[in-house]
């Protein structure tokens, strides 16, 4: 059976009666992207890989399609897709992260409005089978909270790739409470990320905050 690898972070918050309270996240280790797919499927010839390129690129034009014209997307037994829009992220003159707040709602015109992402929920059947076929191991141990892990670069990329695939933007604090690490090397890996070559992010500074993006 499959062990679920996870790590034990702190809220950010404290709760109603001033106490630190703790929370699970899944830890994962890397990420299978479409091409290695392919080449897994030729490997164990288990389906032809040509064919299921050409089915994924079917499958992704149609949940495009589907998502435009203001439809969700489900495929039974796996979930549902939905699109995400907000309000469009204004910038001053310096190219800075404005935050901008309505008052009215009247205010608020389609020109303001842009898709954000995309929003998945699986099907209860699809988690439950997830469930059926994994158990639990922390490889970090219990002490997590209380000190900072060594990370690989590419730990640390996929964990900023996902999280600004959902979030769009990340802090240093964001990253420091999301990895369960210190404050120092929270901030080491970001200027490293940053100022290597080529740079894979960039930041932006919003009010005393810097935020950093994914670059294009």
């Amino acid at each position: 059976m499959a062990k679920i690898k996870y790590g034990v972070y702190p809220n950010p918050l404290k709760d109603d009666e001033g106490r630190v309270t703790y929370q699970v996240r899944h830890v994962p280790e890397g990420q299978m992207n479409e091409r290695e797919f392919l080449a897994h499927l030729d490997y164990h010839n288990t389906y032809n890989s040509t064919t299921m390129k050409a089915s994924l690129s079917v499958l992704k034009d149609e949940i495009v399609e589907q998502l435009k014209n203001n439809h969700r997307f489900r495929i039974d037994g796996l979930g549902t897709f939905q699109m995400k829009v907000g309000l469009k992220q204004q910038l001053d003159e310096e190219g800075n992260p404005l935050k901008t707040a309505y008052t009215d709602p009247n205010q608020i015109t389609a020109n303001d409005v842009e898709v954000t992402g995309v929003s998945f929920r699986p099907d209860r059947s699809f988690v439950d089978e997830l469930k059926e076929k994994t158990s639990t191991t922390n490889p970090f141990g219990r002490g997590i909270a209380n000190k900072s892990k060594k990370y690989e670069r590419q730990e640390v990329v996929d964990f900023m790739d996902a999280y600004l695939a959902e979030r769009g933007s990340i802090t240093l604090r964001e990253l420091r409470i999301g990895l369960g690490i210190n404050y120092y090397s929270a901030q080491s890996w970001l200027e490293k990320l940053v100022n290597e070559e080529p740079a894979r992010y960039y930041r932006r500074k919003m009010g005393a905050t810097w935020v950093y993006y994914l670059k294009d």
